[in-house]
């Protein structure tokens, strides 16, 4: 499937498909990290939305003051 417009891996999906660079920066850009991270995360847990978020949270999350 080519990066489509109208399929960009939004709300409401549950995995994120580290194929397509479209869904992943989108994605990048809701979470505010790169795609590499977004791959990254995937590598690390998977490619369930919940799981790539709370990693990306977890280890780039500034530290509190």
């Amino acid at each position: 499937m080519s990066d489509s417009l109208h399929n960009n891996g939004g709300p409401g999906r549950t995995r994120i498909n580290v194929n397509e660079d479209l869904e992943v920066r989108t994605w990048a850009d809701r979470f505010g990290v790169t795609p590499n991270d977004v791959r990254d995360a995937i590598k690390a847990l998977g490619d369930r939305v919940d799981d790539v978020q709370e990693y990306l949270h977890s280890h780039h999350s500034s530290p509190g003051i």
